[in-house]
């Protein structure tokens, strides 16, 4: 007889750790809905009767006769085996790099860490040193500042990476020889690349409403909705806890945003609608919007995707992402005539610059605009050949 453990998982869902044979593999395959978890090693799976029979039927079973063991002389030359280590889990239990990490990465996470700085930019760096030693052909103190720059140049020439990518390398660059290597000559005279000036990606009041339309999956709406109705980046409508949200001020209060900041932003009657009848139907607790596992949050790429697929379906041929719905929703408040002093709050940004640059993208008044070529009183228009 063998022993299954189950746990409870996400709405709807269990985890099953159960002992490993193919045919046990090939019994919890046949479950719809079925997904193998490598980081907690366990299955998880629908919790409905067929899935509960199928578990039924493996308890049943006998354990599976073990494999025949095969002696086998160990060689006398063989290398003795590697004592193991923990793995180094750096801030609040997230690992930055590979386990063990690079001892300078180490070095710059702690840093980091002693800086309050948010796991993202952390992860980043992190990156971006894994990236520069790899290329290294010698010691990371050992390098000069043409190594350094070649580095650099030869990024910035591969046509593989965006400018915002080469600004990130700098910086993690900069961060390393200057704060932990404490060779701050090798950097010094490191250029800062321009930032490239984009005009940001806006969906029009048609194309948002498309979008909420095809999203049928109620907690996927409820997320797109909060997102635009709020201006939030992606890694701020993930990270909402159900705390966060105050009809009664209609305000949301974002924690630790971007640049680790506090700030409130605007909670529509609307969205509050949707919000009760999601949490009606799906009973988060804490997060508002939790992943597979309850105990975490949704996860950024899933978020993407769900704005993906319904970018898809709603036929939008624009190359608009996630944050477009922030950029749509400065850029609708403004054409609606909001102040933009109050937009830069509910933003979060530090510079008026950065919010009156959608005032480039508004469609408010363009129709009374006209091109002086129809202003024109002769040039005649334009005729079928007969």
């Amino acid at each position: 007889m063998q022993t299954l453990k189950i746990e409870p998982a996400s709405t709807g869902k269990i985890w099953v750790t159960l002992p490993y044979s193919a045919e046990n593999v090939a019994r919890i395959k046949k479950i719809p809905g079925h997904r193998w978890n490598p980081d907690r090693k366990q299955w998880l799976i629908p919790d409905t009767p067929k899935a509960r029979k199928v578990l039924a039927e493996i308890v049943a079973l006998p354990p599976p006769v073990p494999s025949k063991m095969i002696a086998v002389k160990p060689k006398t030359d063989a290398l003795p085996p590697r004592p193991s280590r923990p793995p180094y889990v750096a801030g609040k239990s997230k690992p930055l790099t590979t386990n063990p990490p690079h001892p300078l990465i180490k070095k710059v996470d702690d840093e980091l860490v002693l800086r309050n700085m948010k796991y993202g930019t952390r992860k980043c760096y992190g990156q971006h040193l894994r990236n520069y030693f790899k290329w290294l052909k010698v010691k990371p103190e050992e390098a000069t500042c043409e190594d350094i720059r070649a580095y650099i140049v030869e990024r910035a020439t591969s046509g593989q990476v965006s400018v915002s990518y080469l600004r990130g390398t700098r910086s993690a660059l900069v961060f390393l020889y200057e704060t932990v290597l404490k060779q701050p000559g090798k950097v010094g005279g490191l250029p800062r690349m321009a930032r490239a000036e984009q005009l940001p990606v806006v969906l029009s009041r048609e194309e948002v409403v498309r979008l909420f339309k095809v999203t049928k999956n109620l907690k996927h709406k409820t997320l797109l909705v909060v997102a635009y109705s709020a201006g939030l980046r992606v890694g701020e409508v993930v990270r909402l806890r159900v705390g966060d949200l105050d009809p009664d001020r209609k305000q949301i209060k974002i924690t630790a945003g971007k640049g680790a900041k506090d700030r409130y932003t605007l909670l529509s009657d609307l969205a509050w609608k949707y919000v009760c009848a999601y949490r009606h139907a799906y009973r988060p607790k804490d997060w508002l919007f939790p992943g597979e596992d309850s105990t975490d949050h949704l996860s950024e790429r899933a978020a993407q995707h769900v704005f993906e697929d319904a970018k898809k379906r709603a036929g939008i041929l624009k190359r608009a992402t996630f944050h477009s719905l922030r950029h749509s929703f400065a850029t609708h408040m403004l054409e609606d005539g909001v102040d933009a002093r109050y937009i830069q709050e509910f933003m979060g940004h530090d510079s008026i610059e950065t919010t009156q640059r959608y005032m480039h993208v508004t469609e408010k008044g363009l129709e009374r605009i006209k091109s002086p070529l129809d202003n024109l009183k002769s040039g005649g228009s334009p005729r079928s050949r007969e």
